[in-house]
């Protein structure tokens, strides 16, 4: 793992904190027998967003020589720990327009991930790959434990969700697409997180992003397909060869029954359904642990929207053809006009993760792709395009 820098700079900060504080967090609690909140993904994002509110305030004061993250630090985190414990209660009269503001959440990320890059400027390809490839080590020694030392094999999950994982993978693994010779380190280390992590959208989308970038050679080719099926194999093995994935029957469930939905009333195609009516579905019996263990709430008090993870499926559900066809259309645009291996990379990452991950719903997910998709619309990227 190498950085460009030698010292941890503002740029990274999100990175950091979505890359290896949260799973490392989220790690803390799990083996100090406590469960994490549910929603602290959330606090953490809205702490972010208070501390560069705070700094945005402060640059440019000089009434003492105190450092600014210090000047704002300390006074982001007390406002975020009171707000969250103490003024909760008085949010209960939005609770009413609760899936409007969950629609919009990535809206709100991606003011976030601005308002921070306004400040401070984007952060650099080896940046991304450099904290990428911490959480990928974190999910290596977690599966190397699982294997070999506790006999007790499973897919890596103490530092969060595969469908929060995954994305973050794959974006550092696309930032290593620009100076790959120098990325080789970090582009390995990552790799093997994927692998590791056995969740085979990210595996696939990996080994889809390598073949057409990175790889040469038919030796290199030959084992990036080899360790797809291999790992592909072993996530199989583990779910007594079945090919849905215990964790994903939820996704599944969606995808098939909101498709027979849409098959019954194809107009809803072009208005999607109401984002605060209940939909006319009921979870079966045999996923309500899944569902509680993923939604953190029972069934009895229905399904919306803002219970659909699935990215791509998500968006059609909630705003109908339109939803798919408006993102299919920016990242078109993104592409003609900074077109890149990263951004080629990310684009790919984006549609494959997109079927099971939440992505930009997300807010770890969110706040690590957006830096990634700006830091790739720099013009240096721009110089590795695949020919």
């Amino acid at each position: 793992m190498s950085s460009a820098n030698n010292a941890f700079t503002a740029s990274e900060f999100p990175l950091a904190l979505f890359s290896l504080g949260l799973p490392l967090t989220l790690a803390a609690f799990s083996l100090s027998g406590y469960n994490a909140p549910a929603n602290l993904a959330e606090i953490i994002a809205t702490g972010m967003a208070v501390l560069g509110l705070l700094m945005e305030m402060l640059r440019g004061k000089k009434h003492n020589n105190a450092p600014l993250w210090l000047k704002a630090g300390i006074p982001a985190l007390l406002i975020t720990w009171i707000s969250f414990n103490n003024f909760a209660p008085l949010a209960s009269p939005l609770l009413e327009h609760l899936p409007l503001l969950m629609e919009s959440r990535p809206l709100l990320f991606l003011l976030i991930s601005a308002l921070w890059l306004s400040i401070f400027p984007p952060p650099t390809p080896k940046q991304i790959s450099f904290w990428a490839s911490w959480l990928a080590g974190l999910i290596c020694i977690e599966f190397c434990c699982l294997f070999f030392l506790l006999h007790q094999p499973g897919a890596p999950n103490l530092f969060g969700m595969q469908a929060i994982n995954g994305p973050i993978l794959l974006a550092g693994l696309c930032a290593t697409l620009h100076n790959p010779e120098e990325n080789r380190i970090n582009c390995l280390i990552i790799l093997a997180g994927i692998f590791c992590s056995l969740g085979r959208d990210a595996i696939l989308g990996a080994v889809l992003i390598l073949l057409i970038f990175d790889s040469k050679g038919i030796v290199k080719k030959f084992l990036l397909v080899l360790c797809l099926f291999f790992f592909n194999y072993l996530s199989l093995q583990m779910q007594d060869m079945t090919f849905i994935n215990r964790q994903n029957l939820p996704a599944y469930w969606l995808w098939l029954n909101i498709l027979e939905l849409f098959a019954h009333k194809p107009e809803l195609l072009f208005s999607g359904f109401s984002l605060t009516i209940p939909l006319p579905l009921n979870v079966p019996a045999y996923l309500w642990t899944i569902w509680h263990g993923q939604q953190h709430v029972w069934t009895g008090s229905g399904i919306y929207l803002f219970h659909i993870l699935p990215f791509w499926l998500h968006l059609l559900t909630a705003w109908g053809l339109a939803g798919p066809c408006f993102v299919a259309a920016a990242c078109i645009s993104l592409y003609r006009r900074y077109p890149s291996n990263m951004m080629s990379g990310l684009m790919i990452a984006i549609i494959i993760c997109g079927l099971f991950c939440p992505l930009l719903y997300s807010p770890a997910s969110a706040l690590f792709l957006f830096p990634t998709f700006i830091a790739a619309t720099k013009p240096e990227i721009q110089s590795f395009r695949f020919e």
